[in-house]
């Protein structure tokens, strides 16, 4: 049986579980054949959310059942999360005592963890091509693993860097619009130096000092042709300490050197007109409206001159048990959460791209300036974190470094000891 490191920053051992499945049958089914007239009970677990998008799943379950009635009943059960791995712990205590649920929700970069360690289990027979077409590519990335694909995402995200308009016209600079004209690193150092003067910063960029870090800056590594571990995952030795990855991160540090950029910013910073501009995803939207001297336009995620042009993506996925009785029934509800109405729903009410193609033609707001930069960037450019069981040891040591990188550390010492351990912990725990 396989083993694997559940999400929290904490290394945590996962054995495959069972399914909570509960279903109404009087014996003569063999256990996995539904009999006639009864109906199959699934449960499905998901960590609490905001009211907005809680009362789209209860929605979205309510039409689920109504629509099966008779045939399927899903219990969905939500999670509170009281601390940051609240939810991570009950999956990892289900693992132990064999409780899952038939059906539960995983942060992206989790799912190829939870295949590997045999949690949930493949969906390629249960989604027809097209229909598997339809999600943008960076969801297909993140939820394939050693080419199965485990886990659709409920719908995605992007970063994208916001400018303040009125310093940006106060110094002659107009941002791109077209993104094959996206600003080079080199470009956006430029517009840096020219906006940060006084109390005001070129940039503001550092979000948390967690998940963050990796999600946003590993596309500095890809831009400039490389990335934290290779395609397959396994290794990251010549990676994120490659040649280019110690560029990408001496860039990082040049900006941080000369204070263009705030490493303890207030959270408000760019809304207060005290950063020219922002590296921040369409979650920031909904606040800027509590600042009414703003105004603030849209660009795209800066690229490398010789680079690819890239931008960050992921987001909350969900799957099927390994063990439920139910599968096919179970796959069904995976389809239904992430189906178009599902995808459009809940990208509207949490201000979040969605994650299907079809999606967006329904959401015509984002057809036109600003939205347009996040659409184009999550159907075109848009790149998932690292697919590899061993991500948790990954982004904390990949974020420990790149702050220590930030404010003075040695770049390729600090680079080399990421590659280093996560090569040892891939080797102790999941090369085959």
């Amino acid at each position: 049986m396989k083993k694997g490191i559940l999400i929290s920053l904490l290394a945590v051992t996962l054995l495959a579980g069972c399914s909570g499945a509960q279903t109404k049958t009087d014996g003569s089914a063999g256990g996995n054949e539904q009999v006639k007239g009864e109906v199959i009970e699934l449960s499905f677990w998901r960590p609490q959310a905001g009211e907005a998008e809680d009362n789209v799943y209860v929605k979205r379950m309510e039409e689920f059942n109504k629509a099966n009635e008779g045939k399927i009943h899903v219990k969905m059960e939500v999670i509170t999360r009281g601390n940051s791995f609240a939810y991570e712990d009950k999956i990892n205590a289900a693992v132990a005592s064999h409780t899952l649920p038939d059906v539960l929700a995983m942060d992206g970069p989790n799912v190829a963890n939870y295949a590997d360690s045999e949690i949930i289990i493949p969906l390629d027979e249960y989604f027809e091509q097209d229909d598997l077409n339809d999600f943008v590519p960076s969801i297909l990335q993140q939820g394939t693993y050693k080419d199965k694909f485990y886990a659709p995402g409920l719908n995605e995200s992007s970063v994208v860097l916001f400018y303040n308009k009125k310093i940006m016209d106060e110094h002659g600079i107009t941002p791109p619009d077209q993104i094959e004209n996206a600003w080079t690193w080199d470009e956006w150092y430029d517009v840096m130096n020219k906006t940060a003067k006084d109390d005001v910063f070129g940039t503001n960029m550092i979000n948390d000092k967690g998940e963050w870090m990796t999600y946003a800056f590993e596309q500095f590594w890809i831009s400039n042709n490389t990335d934290l571990v290779n395609k397959e995952g396994t290794i990251s030795e010549g990676f994120v300490n490659s040649p280019q990855g110690v560029e990408a991160a001496t860039f990082l540090q040049k900006l941080a050197n000369e204070k263009l950029f705030n490493i303890d910013p207030k959270p408000t910073e760019f809304e207060e007109g005290k950063a020219a501009t922002k590296l921040g995803g369409p979650w920031n939207i909904p606040g800027f409206k509590n600042y009414p001297d703003l105004e603030w336009g849209i660009t795209y995620f800066p690229k490398k001159a010789d680079g690819i042009q890239s931008a960050p993506s992921g987001s909350w996925a969900v799957g099927v048990s390994a063990d439920s009785k139910y599968p096919k029934e179970a796959a069904e509800v995976v389809k239904w959460l992430t189906n178009k109405d599902s995808s459009v729903q809940l990208a509207q009410a949490i201000s979040m791209p969605a994650s299907r193609k079809s999606a967006f033609e329904s959401m015509t707001e984002y057809n036109e300036l600003p939205l347009r930069v996040i659409k184009e960037q999550v159907t075109t450019v848009s790149h998932a974190r690292p697919v590899t069981p061993a991500y948790p040891v990954l982004t904390q040591k990949f974020a420990e470094a790149l702050i220590d990188i930030m404010v003075g550390a040695e770049v390729k010492k600090s680079l080399d000891n990421v590659a280093s351990t996560y090569d040892e912990e891939f080797k102790r725990n999941f090369a085959e």
